[in-house]
């Protein structure tokens, strides 16, 4: 199975998200459990893709794409007064398709 496949990745992931909470407690610091797990999950899914980290806690250009996918999520979680009365998607009052091509862009 494909699944059964990528198991040796998954194991690797969990492992370095402990290692990372590990790392943290000694240390006595803080752990954002929010965003360990939301890299963790960026990182499985970009690694089974892309075979490469996409979300690195210590590179600007991880926590740019971290800000990108939040504000996507956000903007795609807002209700939209086009999905209820078809007529106005191309009037798109509340600019929603406008905002998801800045972001998607």
């Amino acid at each position: 199975m494909k699944l059964d496949a990528t198991q040796y990745l998954r194991l690797n992931k969990i492992q370095e998200l402990i290692a990372n909470v590990g790392e943290s407690c000694h240390k006595g610091e803080a752990i954002k459990m929010g965003q360990a797990v939301f890299d963790t999950t960026i990182n499985l899914l970009s690694n089974t893709i892309f075979s490469v980290d996409l979300a690195d806690p210590n590179s600007s250009s991880a926590q740019e794409f971290r800000k990108i996918v939040c504000d996507i999520m956000v903007e795609a979680g807002k209700p939209n007064l086009a999905d209820y009365f078809p007529l106005l998607k191309k009037i798109d009052p509340k600019g929603v398709r406008r905002w998801m091509t800045v972001h998607f862009n």
